[in-house]
């Protein structure tokens, strides 16, 4: 047990690490980019890039995490991230922009989509599954936590010194996380999938293995829907505060940070709530509370209304992904979880670019923010009804 709760904590301090150096990374490249061609648009273009290896590599990886060690995986891929932050900020330092930067900023990227289905397999075998809901409700408090206090740090650090300092800073804080998750060893055996195993039969079973398992593949589509109405006007919810609601920058920043409150909250009630309430119940019932919140946020006038509405839709949305991932790594075996894992992160994930597209298609077609704001609401709300009528909502499992 000690030496179980020792391995958590290495990991826990391993993802905090890398976590707070994504958050510097963010902030100091894109500054680094402004500086060096004056160009907001190629800053918007980073962020592109950044997301695309979520797409590409997902599945690839899951079936790395199911047949090679975690611990090497996230050993390995956090020293690959160290490198090639480490050329990005040799590149900045002497202004070199162009194909290969950004190529570079394409691999650095794909090192987190790389190392996710291992560092979510590498918790089921290290914390005990009574304990699953408390370690993922941890991991979600650092994430949103950070998510708070990143951007300031980042900003702060990146204006006190140089952006290609700050990039550095970026790749040692992952050559520690790579330090500290070589430390993790799971004392638990497990069995791995077969490396003669074609990569088209990998593929295969990790999507039979999710669609098998209702309660996993109703999860996946419910986060599915979820994503689509959430970005639908997530990138522009500056803009509707600063233009519908006539807030000032300052304010729209507070009301930012209370709404990310909310997240933390929801990340810390989850373990009590799983007490009390069985997985499907809660993931069936905050999703049709988010979706009634989110309506709230679109109808409100006043910045602590819209701050209220929106931190009771980031709570919902955390005791979401809290009991999700707690869920899959309880009912999936260990063999198929990587690719588990890989599969439903890229059906929940398929809904972002569209959900991105279609609000700023409605935003160019002149429609208020206010109503597309509700529109995701609705949509965010008829995905728990269908997730009401689905087994999801009939698992009977109470922690």
């Amino acid at each position: 047990m000690i030496k179980s709760r020792f391995n958590f904590q290495f990991l826990w301090l391993s993802f905090t690490v890398s976590t707070l150096g994504d958050w510097l990374l963010k902030i100091a490249l894109p500054i680094a980019i402004y500086q060096l061609t004056g160009s907001g648009a190629q800053m918007a273009f980073i962020y592109g890039i950044q997301f695309l290896p979520w797409l590409f590599i997902s599945v690839f990886s899951g079936i790395m995490a199911d047949r090679f060690e975690e611990r090497q995986i996230l050993f390995w891929g956090n020293l690959g991230a160290a490198l090639a932050t480490s050329c990005l900020a040799i590149l900045v330092h002497s202004h070199t922009t162009g194909f290969w930067f950004y190529l570079l900023i394409f691999v650095q990227a794909s090192f987190a989509p790389l190392m996710h289905p291992a560092f979510q397999s590498i918790i089921a075998r290290i914390v005990d599954p009574s304990r699953l809901y408390k370690a993922n409700a941890s991991l979600q408090v650092v994430d949103n936590t950070l998510s708070l206090i990143g951007p300031m740090v980042g900003g702060l650090l990146t204006a006190l010194i140089a952006p290609q300092l700050a990039v550095s800073i970026d790749a040692a804080s992952f050559l520690l996380a790579a330090i500290l998750s070589f430390a993790v060893h799971p004392s638990a055996k497990r069995q791995t999938a077969l490396i003669s195993e074609s990569t088209v039969s990998a593929i295969k079973a990790g999507f039979v293995a999710s669609y098998q398992n209702k309660i996993v593949w109703y999860g996946a589509l419910l986060f599915f829907w979820t994503n689509l109405g959430t970005n639908m006007f997530a990138a522009n919810f500056i803009y509707f505060m600063r233009h519908s609601l006539h807030t000032s920058v300052s304010i729209a920043g507070i009301t930012m940070g209370l709404a990310g409150i909310g997240a933390i909250i929801g990340s810390l009630a989850t373990p009590w709530l799983s007490r009390h309430f069985s997985a499907g119940t809660l993931m069936v019932g905050t999703t049709l509370l988010a979706g009634v919140s989110l309506v709230g946020v679109g109808l409100s006038h006043h910045f602590l209304s819209v701050a209220a509405f929106y931190a009771l839709v980031n709570f919902c949305g955390n005791v979401n992904a809290v009991v999700f991932f707690s869920l899959r790594q309880t009912v999936i075996p260990q063999a198929i979880l990587g690719r588990v894992v890989s599969v439903t992160r890229m059906i929940s994930y398929a809904s972002i670019p569209i959900g991105s597209f279609l609000g700023a298609g409605l935003v160019a077609a002149h429609w208020p923010l206010a109503v597309i704001i509700v529109i995701a609401g609705m949509i965010r709300f008829c995905a728990g009804v269908f997730g009401w009528f689905t087994p999801l909502n009939r698992s009977s499992t109470v922690n």
